[in-house]
């Protein structure tokens, strides 16, 4: 059983209102990861999500389109993904894949201010 705080984000609104609530980090993590390690997605697992007293916590990772971590798993959890994977512009989108609570996968390529890689020359 899961928290209602978790179960609350595990909705398209609830992804999209965690996604402009740290937008800034998820740039810079993103352009960070997309420099050092191509093309990929930022994968928020909220099947492992916990809410400790102190505030949710979401694993957040970076899967990269040619890296270990994606044979690990098998590839793309689709086709649509793999295809966003190929098509975004990495100095202005973010690809998000959430692994949601019911087993299924959500993605979503995501543009805001500041890109990526001003959001990562913040940092």
């Amino acid at each position: 059983m899961h928290s209602p705080e978790i179960e609350s984000i595990d909705t398209p609104e609830g992804h999209q209102k965690l996604l402009r609530a740290q937008w800034k980090d998820f740039a810079a993590f993103a352009w960070k990861k997309y420099r050092a390690e191509g093309r990929g997605a930022v994968v928020l697992d909220l099947r492992r999500a916990s809410n400790d007293g102190a505030g949710l916590k979401v694993p957040t990772f970076y899967i990269a389109a040619t890296g270990e971590g994606l044979r690990a798993r098998g590839g793309w959890p689709d086709e649509e993904i793999a295809r966003a994977i190929e098509d975004y512009d990495p100095g202005e989108e973010i690809v998000f894949v959430f692994l949601r609570l019911g087993g299924d996968v959500f993605h979503y390529t995501a543009t805001d201010d500041p890109a990526p890689p001003a959001a990562y020359e913040m940092k």
